[in-house]
């Protein structure tokens, strides 16, 4: 109560120094408010940035941190503007009413302040929203071992979180301008239902990328192979399209409504080890068990190939000129797969000349039979005599 009284003196004390001209008397109680609120933001900041700091670096997390730094970002703006509207209202009260001019200036300020703040204010909800989001979905994707799993998601949950906020924040400010919202929804309804026929491909590729993002059939990084029969890497799932990136360096763009309903082969999933196979054979009288231990021991001594599950080789097949065996072992990634077992084919062919062992040329074995030359011989001679 005090403190109110005093105030109440100096404001008369003013008043009475200025002659009674209420409208500079309000100007400038309307400043002096301005650059009180302006200080107050900065002894917020300042309060927030030493008190509030030590109080949120006792968490285990540090999704308050970000929270903080993205609010002291927006506090001065936040401030400056209230202390400019709240000054204005002030002088406002010192108007008579042969300052109409002055009058609509300052009503156009207002409105330029209010759409301004909530400019400040949906940049402000976005940021915060989209950061708890993110902070979300990484929590999820440690829990689960999937660390692309943010990668994947985030950007699309990041869309729908800013158009939902900008929704809100235009409909807010329709709302302040006395704009009916109702009519406003029943028009974009209609609208939406027309556009919705006309882009009905568009609208089910963008479901059909939701589906994806949440079902993660592939991610980012993933080799997958589509029906088409091109194989290539993921290198981004949008929201219309995903982005396939093949060996000779071309994007594919393959909508995302073909993916989702049809069979793809993800060489990825559920882990990166892929299965590297050599095929050789060799000729028959070869020792079975010398071939099998010289490509089991050249897999082993490569650097890349994984030590479990352990490398095998198996006795395939009887082929027409050889016998088939098959070396199969187990790299970390997909990428590998090539360089592996290019070098494993040139390890055993080494391997195989420096012990002796032939790699058969195709051979034929054919029969003659004499006896049956000289029966056609003989009977072609009788048909002669008999003519």
């Amino acid at each position: 109560m005090i403190f109110i009284f005093m105030i109440e003196s100096l404001l008369n004390t003013l008043f009475t120094i200025l002659g009674g001209n209420k409208l500079l008397f309000h100007s400038i109680l309307g400043l002096i408010i301005t650059l009180c609120v302006m200080a107050g933001g900065k002894i917020l900041k300042w309060f927030l940035n030493s008190a509030g700091k030590r109080l949120i670096s006792h968490t285990q997390t540090d999704i308050d941190d970000k929270i903080l730094e993205i609010i002291l970002s927006r506090i001065i703006a936040l401030s400056s503007i209230i202390g400019v509207y709240l000054g204005m209202r002030e002088i406002r009260y010192g108007l008579t009413l042969k300052n109409d001019n002055f009058l609509g200036f300052l009503s156009l300020a207002d409105n330029t302040l209010y759409v301004v703040t909530i400019i400040i204010l949906t940049s402000l909800a976005i940021r915060i929203v989209r950061t708890l989001t993110s902070h979300t979905i990484q929590t999820i994707a440690e829990k689960n071992k999937q660390k692309d799993f943010q990668q994947t998601l985030s950007p699309l949950a990041n869309r729908v979180v800013t158009i939902v906020v900008i929704a809100f924040a235009a409909i807010v400010v329709l709302e302040h301008f006395n704009y009916s919202v109702t009519s406003l929804l029943t028009i974009l309804g209609a609208g939406s239902l027309a556009l919705g026929l006309a882009a009905q491909d568009t609208i089910s590729n963008m479901i059909s990328g939701f589906v994806i993002m949440i079902d993660r059939p592939f991610r980012v990084g993933d080799r997958i192979k589509i029906p088409s029969g091109e194989v290539g890497d993921i290198f981004e799932i949008g929201m219309r399209s995903t982005k396939i990136l093949d060996f000779d360096n071309n994007m594919l763009i393959v909508p995302n409504n073909e993916l989702i309903k049809t069979k793809i082969v993800n060489y990825a999933y559920p882990a990166d080890e892929i299965r590297v196979i050599v095929e050789i054979g060799v000729a028959y009288g070869t020792d079975v068990a010398q071939v099998k231990q010289l490509m089991v021991s050249t897999a082993k001594k490569h650097p890349l190939v994984l030590k479990e599950p352990a490398p095998e080789c198996f006795l395939m097949n009887f082929g027409e000129s050889s016998l088939l065996f098959r070396l199969v072992c187990r790299v970390a990634t997909f990428q590998d797969q090539p360089i592996v077992a290019e070098n494993l084919r040139v390890q055993i062919y080494q391997k195989f000349n420096e012990q002796k062992v032939e790699i058969p040329f195709p051979q034929r074995v054919v029969h003659h039979t004499y006896e049956n030359t000289n029966a056609l011989q003989t009977s072609s001679k009788r048909k002669k005599i008999q003519r």
